[in-house]
């Protein structure tokens, strides 16, 4: 296992990807005292913010971080990052014999690399990630990874944090299928979800409506939902080849992750509209519910398809061994 750093040195790293991130931000933040605080506080308003966004980065960041280091521990050695963004579980779980691959549009692909040779020491000696550049809308998981050294017989644990709802159904579908496609029996799949009735509008959910209009700000609505039942859930999952392993809802995630927060419906102290699945790719297809439909547990409110899936869709090779994603 290489030498991890001090414990001093990782919030300065931090500030320093920060800082190449956001330097005029990241200015104010250091000159004008109580700056951060007020952020926070101006961001989760009840009145114009979004109430609970920032615990409920911080509960999936660990959610995630402690689904990854129990699959390390178990004896898994890939995996892959789709929509990895900002991502940093390949440098913070770094072990020996275990690979990374971080999928991401090629623009973005190319400015996490630009970040982390800037940001990181020892790029050339130190362990990194396989760089994979390509558009999921265009192509599939299989053709991405082609010729990267991505090896399809070997449990795999997959992340897709911050992605789906921003794809229209089929394309959901159409992912996790293609997920499925090359993952290894035993092969672990992490996402999170917008509930559907969020996303149709059939119910209320505090802080959504101004979540929305800020992602639809930057030209990435809300699209799509999942029903948050196990049971309906589980069925749509068996279509796709993969079995339900673990479902979080809200109040349970709060509970686990944020253990000192106290629940309120009112104004819960995490997004109230997200949920959170764990699933496992069998070893023989799961049976569906009779009468079940890829289709049926996804929102039944179709908006237009966001930008995002309009970008260059070419791949870029990685060369094997060489905020926030999607947030929120």
């Amino acid at each position: 296992m290489p030498p991890q750093p001090r414990t001093a040195a990782v919030p300065r790293r931090a500030r320093a990807r920060r800082d190449k991130l956001m330097p005029v931000r990241s200015w104010v933040q250091r000159t004008i005292p109580g700056m951060a605080g007020v952020t926070r506080r101006g961001v989760e308003d009840a009145g114009v913010g979004v109430p609970g966004v920032c615990n409920f980065v911080d509960a999936r960041t660990k959610w995630i971080d402690g689904a990854l280091r129990q699959a390390l521990d178990e004896g898994f050695t890939q995996v892959v990052c789709l929509a990895a963004g900002y991502d940093t579980r390949a440098y913070r779980f770094a072990r020996r014999g275990v690979k990374f691959f971080e999928l991401d549009l090629p623009a973005a692909s190319q400015r996490k690399q630009w970040l982390v040779k800037a940001c990181l020491p020892g790029y050339d000696t130190l362990p990194r990630p396989v760089y994979v550049g390509a558009d999921l809308g265009r192509v599939t998981v299989g053709d991405a990874l082609a010729g990267t050294g991505f090896d399809a017989s070997r449990p795999t644990l997959f992340t897709c944090e911050g992605l789906i709802y921003y794809l229209p159904e089929a394309a959901v579908a159409t992912l996790l299928t293609s997920v499925a496609d090359v993952a290894a029996p035993g092969s672990r799949l992490l996402f999170d979800f917008l509930h559907a009735d969020a996303v149709d509008g059939s119910a209320f959910y505090p802080g959504y409506h101004a979540c929305a209009e800020s992602v639809a700000g930057k030209g990435e609505a809300f699209v799509s939902g999942l029903q948050p039942g196990e049971d309906e859930l589980a069925g749509y999952l068996a279509l796709l080849s993969w079995r339900l392993h673990r479902l979080v809802s809200p109040r349970q995630m709060a509970a686990k992750e944020l253990p000192h927060e106290q629940w309120s419906d009112e104004i819960p102290p995490i997004l109230a509209f997200y949920s959170y699945c764990e699933m496992e790719k069998p070893a023989v297809a799961a049976a569906a519910p009779a009468g079940a439909s890829v289709a049926a547990p996804a929102s039944v409110k179709q908006q237009p398809e966001p930008a995002c899936l309009q970008r260059d869709g070419s791949l870029i090779q990685a060369a094997p061994d060489a905020d926030l994603p999607g947030s929120p």
